[in-house]
């Protein structure tokens, strides 16, 4: 888990540069990732309904599992990535990466040796001014079918880091950073390769991550280069933590404090955004198929940054290169990357912890069923789109009556059923409808929102639903409505320009409002205008500037994200927009905790 990605960058400048000779070491996972192969080979799975695997993962995936992987990979003391070229079996990198290769080698062979395992080999210059040899592990379960060739990623990064990024010899454990993401994925490889899955799915290892997310580049810009069309990226790092510690990235969570039921997905972009509707549809997929099951349901929170403030994570190099990616997140974080408090990027990232800094060991950087929760949450978001239902060719969205919106479908598959998803200015979607017929007609919950997002989904015989569509924006009426302020006061409303009509343009609400480290401002262009010239202005409620930018508008809706780190304090904000010599509606917002 990467620390400041810009202060990083920084300090290792002269000594971190891009991949070169990027190979795949095993020429069979090279060709199953690029569809060349025959799907019969490695369909001898077990054949199961949708419903039936979620069931298996809820009770299959298994804390202590998870604990053994953890307690192994903590025992190579050292992961960091220059660690490999230590050439000890024990110790280092090189240790590591060989037994994750074994352990996903022994899993093929419970499983009909349908895991595929290869290397993933690289030069960069990590921690050095010289390219080296660097190398990371990753298996792939060939799917059944080769109608869409596009591929699944889950992935976590192998290497761990102590208070300098670049000690090799440091005792730097790393079990929750990120020995739980890594487990995590080889937990879902061995359940997940039990089954027959339409889609390929590639169980992946990264390193480099702490240096500058150098393994995860590699992947994403070798696929790209070999235009290999890839379905999503799960990306989990930081997967099992409970307990909030003395310092943590914003959004901050309050130190001593417990969650275990509870995980954040960040992802890119906001409105017709590829990531935020893959987050979207591993909520849904968990919340339709799995929490009617789970003994200790989970709430998923969408979160609107990227990552949290000022961090970076493996999600990022795949989201570059136009691939849906996503990173799961605990809720609480023990640190903050500095490795001066909390356990994060430090020495004292091990299983047992010191809570209370009396010297004695106190207390358990993992909660292992935490943990397999969070597994549970990937694995079948990717069991479900592995089923490779065709989503709809297109469609075609408009508001017909008084909080009714009619639809239009083109699938020329014909799917039996079809879902509707219907957002206003949330993260989450508002409701999501199933349907029997391509023309729907849809009615909503009024709000204050003057825009409603829709996509769609097809839903196959077994009742698995597709990825769902990009967005498509429809204006709706203005109903009103109240304010949500989560418990907190507003000031007096400020003194309110009007918005010139000649503009075209209105100021939509701004959302999350009330937020924890990031939120939209949002306006909304009717597209027969120029604007060369607009301004967004923030400030502090005491006036104080916080940041003025120019801005692009364009057709439609138009979104532009802040970002806040203020330590935890409860704070307002004013936000301006002004186009040309026209000073627009000032809104304000909520920063909390």
């Amino acid at each position: 888990m990467r620390k400041h990605l810009y202060l990083l960058t920084t300090l290792l400048s002269p000594l971190a540069f891009g991949q070169t000779s990027i190979t795949v070491t095993n020429a069979t996972a090279d060709a199953i990732m690029a569809g060349n192969y025959t799907p019969a080979t490695y369909s001898t799975g077990i054949n199961a309904t949708p419903a039936a695997i979620s069931a298996d993962l809820n009770q299959s995936i298994s804390p202590d599992s998870l604990r053994d992987y953890i307690r192994k990979l903590a025992s190579f003391t050292n992961r960091n990535t220059t660690s490999i070229f230590n050439p000890s079996t024990t110790f280092g990198l090189g240790a590591a990466n060989a037994w994750v290769e074994n352990k996903f080698k022994q899993l093929s062979a419970q499983r009909n040796n349908r895991l595929i395992v290869s290397r993933m080999n690289f030069q960069a210059a990590i921690c050095s001014s010289t390219n080296r040899a660097f190398s990371e592990v990753f298996a792939v379960l060939p799917g059944t079918d080769l109608t869409n060739k596009s591929i699944i990623v889950v992935e976590g990064h192998l290497d761990s880091r102590c208070e300098s990024g670049c000690d090799a010899t440091c005792n730097a454990p790393g079990v929750s950073d990120n020995a739980t993401g890594s487990v995590l994925v080889l937990e879902a490889a061995r359940v997940l390769s039990k089954y027959n899955l339409k889609a390929t799915i590639v169980f992946l290892l990264t390193v480099g991550e702490e240096q500058g997310l150098f393994g995860s580049k590699a992947f994403a810009n070798y696929s790209a280069s070999k235009s290999r069309a890839i379905r999503m990226v799960m990306n989990n790092d930081l997967a099992g933590t409970t307990l909030c510690g003395p310092c943590s990235s914003s959004p901050v969570c309050t130190p001593g404090n417990v969650a275990t039921n509870s995980v954040r997905i960040f992802s890119f972009g906001s409105v017709n955004s590829i990531h935020k509707q893959l987050a979207r549809y591993t909520k849904l997929e968990y919340n339709e198929q799995i929490k009617p099951l789970a003994a200790v349901p989970m709430t998923i929170n969408i979160m609107s940054a990227e990552d949290r403030t000022g961090r970076s994570g493996d999600h990022v190099p795949f989201r570059s290169r136009g691939y849906a990616a996503v990173r799961t997140v605990c809720q609480n974080e023990n640190g903050d990357g500095s490795g001066s408090c909390g356990i994060v990027h430090s020495v004292r990232d091990t299983e047992q912890i010191d809570s209370n800094n009396d010297g004695v060991p106190d207390d358990f950087s993992v909660d292992f069923d935490y943990l397999a929760r969070n597994t549970i949450i990937n694995a079948n978001a990717i069991a479900m789109a592995a089923q490779s239902v065709k989503a709809p060719t297109s469609f075609t969205a408009r508001y017909v009556a008084t909080n009714k919106i009619s639809l239009t479908i083109t699938d020329a598959g014909n799917a039996p059923a079809y879902r509707v998803a219907l957002r206003s200015l949330t993260n989450d979607w508002d409701s999501v409808y199933t349907v029997s017929t391509k023309n729907p007609t849809i009615a909503f919950a009024a709000n204050s929102s003057t825009a409603r997002y829709v996509s769609v989904a097809a839903v196959n015989a077994d009742g698995a639903e597709s990825l769902f569509s990009g967005e498509i924006t429809v204006s709706v009426p203005a109903t009103g409505g109240a304010r949500q302020t989560a418990g907190i006061n507003y000031p007096d409303d400020p003194m309110q320009a009007s918005v010139p009509a000649e503009l075209g343009i209105s100021v939509l609400p701004s959302y999350p409002n009330p937020f924890d480290e990031s939120t939209y401002m949002v306006l909304k262009s009717d597209g027969d205008k120029s604007h060369d010239t607009a301004y967004l202005t923030i400030r502090k409620s005491d006036g104080t500037l916080v940041e003025r930018r120019k801005i692009q508008i364009k057709e439609g809706i138009n979104e532009y994200l802040f970002d806040y780190k203020n330590d935890g304090k409860v704070e307002v904000f004013y936000y301006t927009f002004e186009v040309g010599d026209k000073v627009m509606t000032t809104n304000r917002m909520i920063k909390r905790r």
